[in-house]
């Protein structure tokens, strides 16, 4: 008897192992899926774009930009509004850093003071790539904040520890996961790094991070975007799942009311933007139900920050430290001009501008070229600064890359290629059709030193495909270059020598301007920057008065200039 009952005790004991694990299992899969379809409230302040701006910027010579109100208003603002939310957090997208803060001090005053902020997670933009990946490292390595960015390509083991493919971070009982993208496409307009790519596929990146994010029990799932508009509709459209997408690659813009996709299941996807540098913060209060969003219990509202008196005092601090600091760097004075310096992308990125005229002229100088080249986007302030004294600090915020000047050599059939391919950014009138996608982007149109150069903009333009010239277009009617002491016609068979920068060198936005890229080079000990600098000072003996010179006509354009 005693052995069949232990015969029958041992059975039972297997059975009952059984049924515990088939329980067990069943017990996590329930816990999985309640954890996931948990019922909740979480309110998401989104600061978009920073790009440097920890004090408010109130010039009213940036034409072109909104007032910002910064970092240090925008977190008082969301200090005092965090009182009355329910499970709030602070989030920022990436692109927190860019121009002469960021190239002078490497990110530190920016990285310390989101981390004051009480940002919670931030992910990254193509103004991080700008010096470097040696540059981004050092910025990484003083915040404790976490950064994500899922579609990253690297080798690099300490860029890697610093940075996470997503995050899961509790807000009272809710749990939110995020992760973050950056478009290949956004890398055209920066100095992208060797050693780095990121995977075009945003469908595939998106729908494992979100299967990863539900599997750590996240109630709510939200992309800190670096995508264009229309590749986070169609990856709204595309992936279930994402309950938010915050963020996009055009950053003067601000969403008053989210745009509301469905999802390849029918569940709501709201598209939030908040604007650039702190100019408005974004609150989404989210309520979640059976694992949606209940867009009817679901709100938003643009918090404006420009001329509140609410200061955060930890973030003031490092500002004014930091500010204070640059400030002393950049007081020396270079020299005068004796008209204003008419900086503004609309003038730069639509035909010659004086202020192109003479830059290109310091790099030509500088180089003792045949010619120069410099692309509109690489010039920057977007200002129109009063005509006297030029200090250093306006020198860095009109070149604020610092970029190494190289000397190229072309025929020119190559430079009558690359000039070419420049007419293609321009905009004939408002009925042109220009995609940016498929022709030059307009920061790639070129200022010029040494030539004179006629647009047709009424002919075809070059048209482009996965960054590469596909057709060519015939908006360039003539080409002369200063040889002699005179002009002389650009003959295919000529030999010209041409400076420019390290990242015209590199072929420019992308491949773009691939002539560049394969063509015999030397490079200069010089930036940009001493160019300018010792061109206004010793060649110009302290005083300039750049000018229009007829170095680019446009024919063929109906009406004004227009981006």
């Amino acid at each position: 008897m005693k052995s069949i009952v232990r015969t029958r005790s041992v059975e039972a004991i297997m059975k009952k192992r059984l049924l515990r694990r088939l329980a067990l299992s069943i017990c996590l899969l329930m816990a999985t899926c309640v954890a996931y379809a948990r019922d909740g409230e979480v309110t998401l302040y989104t600061l978009n774009h920073l790009q440097s701006h920890l004090l408010p910027v109130k010039s009213t010579a940036k034409r072109s930009l909104p007032a910002m109100g910064g970092l240090c208003a925008a977190t008082g603002i969301v200090n005092a509004d965090m009182k009355k939310s329910v499970n709030p957090i602070f989030v920022a997208t990436g692109e927190a850093v860019a121009g002469t803060m960021w190239r002078y001090f490497k990110g530190r005053p920016e990285m310390i003071a989101l981390e004051r902020a009480g940002i919670a997670v931030n992910s990254l933009g193509k103004h991080e790539f700008d010096y470097g990946l040696e540059h981004l490292k050092a910025a990484l390595s003083v915040s404790r904040v976490p950064v994500v960015i899922s579609n990253l390509v690297t080798q690099d083991p300490e860029l890697l520890s610093s940075l996470q493919k997503n995050v899961v971070l509790q807000a009272g009982d809710m749990k939110v996961g995020f992760f973050g993208l950056l478009s290949p496409a956004v890398m055209r307009l920066t100095n992208k790094p060797e050693g780095i790519s990121f995977d075009p596929d945003l469908d595939a990146a998106a729908r494992e991070m979100v299967g990863d994010l539900r599997r750590k029990g996240a109630d709510v799932i939200v992309l800190l975007s670096g995508l264009f508009e229309e590749e986070n509709v169609q990856l709204a459209r595309s992936v279930a799942g994402i309950h938010v997408i915050t963020g996009c690659g055009a950053p003067l813009k601000q969403t008053d009311e989210p745009i509301l996709i469905e999802d390849p299941e029918g569940s709501p996807t709201l598209l939030i933007w908040s604007g650039l540098g702190g100019q408005f913060v974004g609150r989404l209060g989210i309520r979640m139900k059976d694992g949606q969003l209940d867009t009817g219990g679901t709100s938003w509202a643009l918090l404006p920050v420009l001329g509140r008196a609410i200061s955060d005092p930890g973030v003031l601090e490092i500002a004014l430290e930091y500010e204070n600091k640059l400030a002393s760097a950049l007081s020396h004075v270079l020299g005068s001009f004796e008209h204003p310096l008419d900086t503004r992308s609309k003038t730069l990125r639509t035909g010659e501008a004086p202020i192109g005229n003479f830059i290109t002229d310091s790099m030509r100088f500088k180089a003792s070229a045949d010619v120069a080249l410099i692309n509109s986007g690489g010039i920057r302030g977007d200002a129109i600064y009063p005509a006297g004294e030029f200090s250093e600090r306006t020198l860095a915020d009109i070149l604020p890359f610092g970029d190494r000047i190289f000397v190229l050599t072309l025929t020119g059939k190559e430079l009558r290629w690359v000039l070419e391919v420049s007419a293609s950014a321009l905009i004939a009138d408002e009925a042109d059709d220009y995609n940016p996608m498929r022709r030059l982007h307009n920061g790639s149109f070129l200022q010029v030193s040494g030539l004179k150069a006629v647009y047709d903009l009424s002919a075809p333009p070059t048209i482009m495909k996965d960054d590469r010239v596909l057709t060519l277009g015939s908006r360039l009617k003539s080409l002369l270059v200063l040889k002699n002491g005179g002009w002389e016609k650009v003959t295919d068979e000529g030999t010209y020598t041409v400076a420019t920068t390290g990242w015209m060198v590199n072929g420019g936005d992308g491949e773009k301007y691939e002539v560049l890229r394969n063509a015999p080079r030397i490079e200069t000990p010089y930036l940009d920057t001493d160019a300018f600098a010792e061109y206004l000072a010793v060649d110009c003996q302290g005083r300039a008065d750049p000018r229009e010179e007829g170095r680019i006509t446009l024919t063929g354009r109906k009406g004004e200039r227009t981006l």
